[in-house]
């Protein structure tokens, strides 16, 4: 079966608000008016004043700096390359996003670009045509497409990739000019294409690896081709071959630039970090061409572009370096001598070379130092490092190299021209790498400077730095002992921290409240656990709820309006305070408030949110508990519910009475015939007072469990779920009252068209409600009574979910993975500022279940994650814990929820040790003369075991250990398996009685049904 189309959830943590890019650069490009462009790694697209005047060729020697214009964040991958249409007025860009996308610097200077195209995979190349009118992209995909620069779409498009028969048809580089466009592919052979048409016009064939960079002259009659094979040849038309085989480069060479028609003269770098510069005028041979060695940068050069006096390049560094140009037309003098660069400091331009080389200001031109002269012809004196072609990607990192120069006869190593640059503009430092720490809530980052820093991704910011130091010494120190589930993956590709959310696995890791950093003035239950995905997509989407919410009033005031109008009843201003209604009709109201959604706490309807999953059993699954309201419950769903106390699991949590008025209250949430955990409707049956006798002891309402009762598995608690016929447990007359009253809404819905299968996303959501408002809406109804809807949104409360405040600045984006794409696709890019703002887009893009977290605080069902484990006394100082059912003797195998913590294991057992009638020689300050009974003449009532028993916690005389290492008791099972147990298999936990200093210690002994004290001096 065919894998669906996956939606997730990103979020990047804001960083300094400084600029200039944080990566490597990839690409740059210079308009008409001396502003250069520029693009990397970081996914952020920059404009500089290069404050130099590009005509004037009076070889200042005063260089002046570039300052900042403006930059956005265009795309949230890669920027492979940039080029510049219309006249200059807009920026195109293309990514490794599979998007391809236009700025309008001048209109939006700080807004962020849109789509115009887009792949199934990396796109790497832009062309464009001289009307400006198109814009070519290449892509891994093996298609070049062509796309209106307006906005109008796809206008062309060519399969190089010839319908799966090219495997190496994959586009790394594109040239246009004379009405042309050549394309060049991992399989070394350059393609022509008529733009128009998309037919093929010729190949070339002579390359031997991956091509990297191509031009094309103005009338379309040379190309100029550059490859990863060390070489550059110039191809004709015309002649339908190869003119010249440029090998003045001794590494792979990745860019080319050429402002003369002809390409008579052009600037190559390749990747060792040498830039060229090449002039075949009047050349009858490729001998009696010049190329100089222009500089050397200390990365391999991905573009380099030249304008006026002076060239720039982009490496694999966030700056971007300014070099001083060579006049081709001055004269060859003598050698210039080796030199040790000076160390100067980074953005502060210099007046001249480190070499001496600059242009005079007096229009004499400056001899060419016959050492920075590099052969076209002769072939390499150094092994050429040609590489498979497969293996050739843009990816492959720039590492700092040595200068690939031939050596000349009789001359020493040829020199470049420029031993430092004229001006560096400056770059900001980037993370690179990131460690998770075991709390799966702090990340360790370093960034190219080599500084870590300690950020919460929860809250979205840096909580601490550490200076220059080894990621993984910091992590030693500051790391804990925990496990946690994974909720996230986290990556630092574009230089900022970003976290990724899918449903498949967001929504696994709980933390205990009493371990979040919380407000200290917040109240949480003992074992109240948070969910960390639902955590920050609550307040990451906050604004978004409150435009739900808003825009949810409009819609149910609107209905309300219409329904009084065509009823022709008004409005009371003296509504009674409560309107009694008959069963299977309308859920009403008795004030205008209730009319505004708020949040409600879960099924319980109790302060604070009930903990799922923590109970003990032989093999049974952990009771589901409601963490937000319930659909309305039904005939079938009272009789799963009126469970008698006794039946349920040891530790699930008490749920509190609900009268027939708060229920008729609820609103029905998402329809579904398997509730998910956020679904569990609450209980409504009330235990007899024999049955809470039974049930109670000095430690609360712990219930004793056995297989019989706790046998049940999932499938079979949904197949009562899922069953319409009604059981004999919901046959009381006060059931099926409380059930026709809290079902008006399923019951309405019901008599409508069914309807159809609901879009899966947010806006299929909210679309879903609303048709239960007009099922509502459209029922007869006494004109006299007043119509009120009550809203479905129901987000979680804080007592669930405590506030957070992430920066407003912190990006919000929402991907499609698809199943035929190379990458994943963006969907939305916003903030948390702006989110509420984008209501409409996000409602159309989101995901479902990312709907059903924020409106209906309802998370996907999962099956709980359990660890099996088993209980001994340790070295026999207390009895065996009685099997389940009912036998002494070997130890019973148990599971529960992994955050199960040690002191519920240690309740659990005092539990099992005393009984309702216990016997007070097994608590810690017994009475020396109290004598031991058996169980059979123990019949005592629970009230007077309460009112003659001080409570004292299991945790006070009890103790849980681990290789006879003592546990914590925060400590859950999944940490103790995984830093204590160590090994396969179910863990063995050890139980004793906790000493105290000066305390006599004793020891009980099972003696068949009777149990006895021995004191021990």
């Amino acid at each position: 079966m065919a894998r669906k189309a996956r939606q997730r959830i990103s979020y990047v943590l804001p960083l300094a608000n400084s600029p200039g890019h944080r990566l490597g650069v990839n690409s740059l490009a210079i308009d008409s008016n001396g502003i250069l462009y520029s693009a990397g790694r970081d996914g952020a697209i920059c404009s500089w004043n290069l404050n130099v005047d590009l005509n004037d060729h009076s070889h200042s020697n005063h260089a002046t700096p570039s300052t900042f214009r403006n930059q956005i964040q265009a795309h949230t991958h890669w920027v492979n390359d940039i080029v510049l249409c219309q006249n200059d007025s807009a920026v195109v860009s293309c990514s490794s996003d599979l998007t391809v996308k236009l700025w309008r610097p001048s209109e939006s200077p700080h807004q962020t670009s849109e789509t115009i195209g887009q792949h199934t995979d990396y796109i790497k190349c832009l062309a464009t045509g001289n009307s400006g009118g198109w814009i070519a992209s290449g892509s891994l995909d093996r298609k070049i497409k062509f796309w209106d620069v307006n906005g109008g779409g796809e206008i062309l498009q060519i399969d190089v990739g010839e319908n799966g028969n090219n495997p190496k048809g994959s586009v790394y580089s594109m040239g246009t000019g004379g009405g042309i466009l050549a394309s060049g592919s991992p399989d070394s052979v350059v393609r022509v294409w008529d733009p128009r048409t998309g037919d093929r016009v010729t190949k070339f064939v002579g390359h031997t690896d991956n091509l990297r960079a191509i031009l094309v002259s103005q009338d379309g009659s040379h190309l100029l081709t550059a490859s990863s094979d060390t070489t550059v040849k110039l191809w004709s038309m015309a002649a339908g071959r190869c003119v010249y085989t440029l090998s003045m480069h001794n590494d792979s060479v990745w860019s080319l630039y050429s402002d003369h028609p002809n390409l008579e003269i052009f600037h190559s770098s390749d990747r060792s970090g040498l830039i060229a510069k090449t002039d075949l005028r009047h050349a009858h041979d490729v001998d009696e061409g010049l190329c100089v060695a222009v500089c050397q940068e200390t990365e391999g050069v991905s573009k380099v572009v030249a304008r006026g006096d002076y060239i720039w390049g982009a490496t694999s560094g966030s700056s971007i370096k300014r070099w001083v140009d060579v006049d081709m037309d001055s004269p060859v003098g003598t050698r210039q001598r080796s030199s040790t660069m000076t160390s100067r400091p980074r953005g502060i331009s210099m007046g001249t070379t480190a070499s001496g080389y600059s242009p005079s200001g007096n229009g004499r031109r400056k001899p060419i130092p016959t050492n920075a002269l590099l052969r076209l012809s002769s072939s390499s004196s150094f092994n050429s490092n040609v590489r498979d072609p497969d293996s050739v990607t843009v990816y492959s990192v720039a590492g700092t190299r040595h200068p690939s120069i031939h050596e000349s006869d009789g001359l020493d190593i040829t020199l470049p021209v420029n031993e430092g640059p004229d001006y560096i503009i400056q770059g900001q430092h980037g993370l690179t790498k990131h460690f998770m720490l075991n709390d799966r809530r702090r990340v360790l980052t370093v960034d190219t400077a080599g500084e870590v820093v300690m950020w919460d991704l929860l809250k979205c910011c840096v909580v601490k730095t550490f200076g220059q130091r080894h990621l993984e010494e910091v992590a030693t120190e500051v790391n804990t002992i925990d496990s946690i589930a994974n909720w996230c993956q986290v990556d630092t590709r574009t230089g900022r921290l970003a976290c990724v959310l899918e449903e498949n696995y967001c929504f696994d890791a709980e933390t205990y409240a009493d371990e979040a950093d919380l407000d200290k003035s917040l109240e949480f239950r003992d074992d109240q656990r948070i969910n960390l995905g639902k955590w920050v997509l609550r307040y990451l989407f906050d604004e978004l709820i409150s435009a739900e919410i808003e825009e949810d009033e409009k819609y149910r005031h609107q209905l309300e309006s219409q329904k009084q109008s065509r009823d022709g009843g008004a409005l009371r201003n003296n509504a009674p305070a409560q309107i009694s209604i008959p069963s299977a009709s309308l859920t009403l109201s008795d004030s205008a408030s209730m009319a505004t959604p708020l949040a409600k706490p879960s099924g319980t309807y109790s302060l604070f949110p009930t903990t799922p999953g923590m109970a003990i059993g032989l093999a049974t699954p952990a009771p589901f508990s409601p963490t937000s309201p319930s659909p309305g419950v039904t005939a079938d769903d009272d009789q799963r519910l009126s469970i008698d106390p006794s039946e349920r699991d040891y530790f699930s949590p008490s749920r509190s009475p609900v009268s027939p008025t708060l229920v008729d209250q609820i609103p029905s949430s998402t329809p579904a015939s398997v509730p998910t955990v956020a679904e569990q409707p609450p209980t409504l049956s009330l235990p007899s007072e024999e049955e809470e006798a039974k049930s109670s002891s000095r430690f609360g309402k712990w219930r004793p469990f056995g297989s019989k009762k706790l046998g049940r598995s999932i499938s079979t608690d949904l197949s009562k779920i899922n069953t319409n016929s009604t059981t004999s447990g919901a046959s009381s007359e006060e059931s099926k009252s409380t059930t026709d009253s809290t079902t008006a809404l399923t019951n309405d819905a019901a008599t409508a068209p069914p309807p159809s299968e609901p879009d899966d996303t947010l806006l299929g959501v909210i679309t879903h409600f609303r048709k239960k408002y007009d099922a509502l809406a459209r029922q007869p109804r006494n004109p006299d009574d007043l119509f009120k809807l009550e809203s479905a949104i129901t987000p979680s409360l804080p007592t669930e979910t405590p506030v957070l405040k992430p920066p407003r600045g912190t990006e919000i984006i929402i991907q499609e993975d698809k199943p035929d794409s190379g990458g994943v696709v963006d969907l939305y890019c916003g903030t948390v500022s702006c989110v509420g703002k984008d209501r409409e887009l996000v409602e159309k893009v989101a995901p479902a279940w990312l709907g059903d977290v924020l409106l209906l605080n309802s998370v996907p069902f999962k099956d709980t994650i359990k660890v099996s484990f088993v209980l001994v006394p340790w070295k026999d100082e207390l009895p065996t814990l009685p099997s389940e059912n009912g036998s002494e003797g070997k130890p019973s195998r148990l599971n529960a929820n992994r955050m199960l913590r040690a002191k519920k294991i240690l309740a659990y057992i005092a539990e099992r040790l005393q009984p309702p009638y216990m016997k007070e020689s097994f608590a810690p300050g017994k009475p020396q003369d109290s004598q031991p009974s058996s169980s059979s003449s123990s019949s005592v009532s629970t009230k007077s075991t309460r009112s003659t028993t001080k409570f004292v916690k299991p945790e006070d005389w009890l103790e849980l250990l681990c290789h006879d290492q003592l546990v914590p008791l925060t400590m859950t099972l999944a940490t103790i398996r995984s830093y204590m147990w160590k090994n396969n298999g179910d863990v063995t936990l050890s139980f004793r009685r906790k000493i105290v200093k000066g305390e006599v210690k004793s020891r009980p002994v099972s003696a068949g049904r009777e149990t006895v004290v021995v004191q021990e001096e």
